[in-house]
């Protein structure tokens, strides 16, 4: 009898063991898990507050670069296109943001942008064709005068003349300006736009043109610019600048359309922040 009562009690006393110890663990759990999660709370905000202030860090120096490169523009590119035309000249959709920085920029060296030569893609090939001239008439797609054309309206964006008028008449919203000779040309390459076989030979025939007059063309986009075009623009033989949406790229764009050759901005392609004195 003594020995199931003694075996009675100890299962007793196992059970209620058990049963403290799950509460026991089950309270120290919660408390162990809910202290976990109040210090990595307070890390994320520590972390976070760090973060902001990195940024905020961040985007003062840049603006102090940004302010200091402005305050070089006025020594460095003041004068470096005095009277000089420039030609804006675009492979796709230029937009007006871009427009606006190139204008800005070789204004304050004392040029001017005087003509935008906008193709956009896909071209209309016939309308091209009929403005060109009779002998580029019902122009199709991988036709073998689609470079010969491209050429042509190159040509047009240096010198200016009749054939500038008449792509004026006919696409007014893409031709536009004094249309007259220029000194130099800022060229710049839609990544967005979808080229066809026949788009690619007309953009080659353009640069081709605008190359002949032996005049400084440089390839341009913005710092954001993706895929980047500036493989392209070497490819073509061109000076490139990567940031002409930032103080450096202005000045370095005008640097360029001065006669200094390279390319120019912050990208991996680039050989440098700005030409070499």
């Amino acid at each position: 009898m003594l020995d199931f009562r003694y075996h009675a009690l100890t299962l007793v006393a196992v059970f209620l063991a058990l049963g403290i110890g799950i509460v026991l663990g089950s309270s120290l759990g919660d408390t162990v898990v809910s202290q976990a999660n109040k210090d990595i709370a307070a890390s994320l905000r520590t972390d976070l507050t760090h973060a902001r202030a990195d940024a905020d860090n961040a985007r003062a120096e840049v603006t102090q670069r940004e302010r200091l490169i402005d305050a070089v523009f006025a020594r460095v590119g003041k004068g470096k296109l005095k009277h000089k035309a420039v030609a804006l000249v675009g492979s796709g959709d230029l937009g007006q943001s871009l427009q606006t920085k190139v204008r800005d920029a070789i204004g304050r060296a004392g040029g001017k942008v005087t003509s935008v030569f906008e193709l956009r893609s896909p071209p209309n090939l016939s309308a091209l064709g009929s403005a060109v001239g009779p002998k580029f008439a019902d122009l199709q797609q991988n036709d073998k005068r689609l470079r010969s054309l491209g050429r042509l309206i190159g040509e047009a964006a240096v010198r200016g003349g009749n054939l500038a008028h008449r792509l004026e008449k006919t696409f007014p919203d893409r031709f536009s300006g004094d249309l007259g000779p220029v000194d130099a040309i800022a060229f710049y390459r839609d990544p967005r736009a979808d080229r066809t076989p026949g788009d690619q030979a007309v953009e080659q025939g353009v640069i081709e043109g605008i190359r002949a007059a032996g005049h400084p063309v440089v390839g341009i986009e913005k710092i954001d610019t993706d895929p980047s075009q500036i493989s392209f623009y070497s490819n073509q033989g061109l000076s490139s600048v990567d940031d002409v949406d930032t103080a450096g790229g202005q000045l370095a764009l005008v640097l360029a359309l001065a006669g200094a050759r390279g390319n120019f901005g912050f990208k991996k392609s680039a050989d440098g922040p700005l030409p070499k004195p």
